[in-house]
């Protein structure tokens, strides 16, 4: 069936109508036309696949790797793309029109510094997209340079060593984690990889080096163990902070509420500009991690607690001005959101990576707080994925 792309969804899918049924096609180019098969028909739409062979410079598994959802798009198409996008989802579910809005570029390659790879004997790579179908990968380029040599190291070792199932590379400031499942010889590996990195585990136990790395984030370090969750591109990650930080710098901030505050990043950055940031998260590891941030940089003006965030800013004391918000791709609970509708704080900064639950969570809240700017960071080339960073402020009564 050949059909022309008339648009694309927020996914990076193309978009295109045969009889007024919408059909999603990966992996395309709007404006172009192309031959398709149908995989899977639905009521109410088809999604297809394209029939010949993509080939795009950069990556020879692209057409089945499902890491990349835009990379046959050049960058300023990518870029075009993701403002679309934003733009096309708030004027679907929200009141507010972007009409100028501002995305801030990163590099496109070699940006990951944290990368998972699945083992099958003597293959080493990702999964094809929606399936568990292994494609065995030599070299990503979307991986920082460290990587990409450990991965070749890797590739090396399980041709001999062929059981091990899983690995996970972080690469900070030079230094190497690597983290290995399996049932191989554990002798085998630490001859293997300990002097080539800084950090080495295997089935969750130490096995060589230090347990964590440090990494410098602007003006602060941060430790980074085995299980942290950390963000994938440092640029984007220091980019999107700025902004935080120049918002926080703006508003003269006295008391901080750092909601979904992870390990801490947020709360120690913007704490030389506050009296006080108070951290909330769900994972007791971030926040013992936070708590550990916050001694390694000597900042005395943090505190961070465990629990639910709906429930612990409840038993608060502290009265705020500002609240910064880095909530999971699901956005607010709506508990949160009736809280904050009632604690009507003068400021909210809303640090986001899904505009979906972004612009319903602005939406939700638009009865007290009214949308004064948002910008967005493309921490995620070649994939549909973005950052933003709005900032809300309460509405003056008339």
């Amino acid at each position: 069936m050949l059909v022309k792309i008339i648009d694309y969804d927020h996914l990076g899918r193309g978009i295109a109508k045969v009889e007024n049924k919408v059909i999603f096609i990966s992996k395309v180019k709007m404006g172009e036309e192309v031959s398709i098969d149908i995989v899977k028909d639905k009521k109410r739409y088809s999604i297809g696949k394209r029939c010949d062979t993509l080939k795009v410079k950069y990556c020879p598994y692209y057409q089945t790797c499902g890491g990349c959802q835009i990379g046959h798009l050049n960058y300023d198409e990518q870029l075009e793309f993701k403002k679309n996008a934003v733009k096309n989802i708030f004027s679907k579910y929200t009141n507010y029109n972007l009409d100028s809005l501002e995305i801030i570029s990163t590099k496109c390659y070699n940006y990951r510094n944290k990368v998972t790879f699945h083992i099958k004997g003597d293959k080493l790579g990702y999964y094809e997209e929606e399936t568990n179908n292994l494609i065995p990968i030599d070299k990503c380029n979307l991986l920082d340079s460290d990587i990409i040599t450990l991965t070749a190291s890797l590739n090396s070792f399980i041709k001999v060593h062929k059981k091990l199932t899983k690995a996970i590379i972080k690469s900070l400031d030079g230094r190497l984690m690597l983290i290995l499942e399996g049932r191989e010889d554990k002798e085998s590996i630490k001859d293997f990889f300990s002097s080539t990195v800084s950090s080495l585990y295997y089935n969750n136990e130490l096995i060589s080096g230090v347990s964590s790395l440090t990494i410098d984030v602007l003006s602060k370090k941060f430790m980074v163990r085995k299980d942290s969750f950390f963000q994938v591109n440092k640029e984007g990650i220091s980019l999107i902070y700025k902004e935080v930080i120049n918002l926080v710098k703006e508003l003269d901030c006295n008391i901080i509420y750092d909601l979904y505050c992870g390990t801490g990043t947020i709360s120690l950055l913007v704490s030389d500009y506050a009296k006080k940031v108070i951290g909330i998260e769900v994972v007791e590891d971030a926040v013992r991690d936070a708590k550990s941030n916050a001694k390694l940089n000597n900042i005395t003006n943090t505190e961070f607690y465990l629990g639910d965030v709906s429930k612990v800013i409840k038993r608060l004391d502290y009265t705020p001005d500002t609240i910064i918000l880095d909530p999971p791709r699901s956005g607010l609970s709506k508990d949160l959101i009736e809280f904050l509708l009632s604690l009507k704080v003068k400021n909210i900064i809303y640090v986001s990576c899904n505009p979906l639950t972004l612009a319903r969570d602005i939406n939700l809240l638009d009865n007290e707080y009214e949308l004064k700017s948002i910008k967005l960071v493309d921490e995620f080339p070649n994939t549909y994925h973005l950052e933003s960073i709005a900032l809300l402020k309460l509405r003056k009564k008339k």
